[in-house]
């Protein structure tokens, strides 16, 4: 069996390339680096940006749920008026100390959605209703 041999310089062009990638940074880092977190009870909408990025409900006891979103400050909103899912406003309700929203802003959709399943793994938020196997 042969192996061709790349390159030195792709190869090193590549590597560099890769380790300056934000989402390989991100997926390097075992648990989420928030950018930003607002206590859920004192509806600050204001101060949550409008892009797109994972968000999580959470509190003492952990990761409540997971979300990802083209613009976190609508979502937000979203789910303080118009919550469907009776776990998570079950959470928000009987929060133990204060129930945060936080946030990982990414740059894209795609971005967002490979973060948030990443994460929906690791943490398994008991009010999400999608999980996803590991492969």
């Amino acid at each position: 069996m042969q192996i061709k041999l790349i390159n030195d310089q792709s190869v090193a062009d590549y590597l560099i390339s890769l380790s300056n990638s934000k989402l390989i940074k991100k997926s390097i880092n075992q648990y989420p680096v928030f950018d930003s977190s607002v206590s859920v009870t004192k509806l600050c909408e204001q101060l949550i940006s409008k892009v797109s990025g994972v968000y999580f409900f959470h509190d003492v006891r952990g990761i409540h749920y997971i979300g990802e979103t083209t613009n976190l400050r609508s979502r937000f909103i979203s789910h303080m008026t118009r919550e469907k899912n009776k776990k998570l406003k079950k959470a928000i309700l009987t929060a133990f100390g204060d129930m945060k929203f936080s946030w990982v802003k990414t740059s894209s959709k795609m971005e967002a959605l490979i973060l948030q399943k990443k994460y929906i793994r690791m943490f398994k938020p008991k009010c999400n209703e999608i999980f996803y196997k590991n492969n």
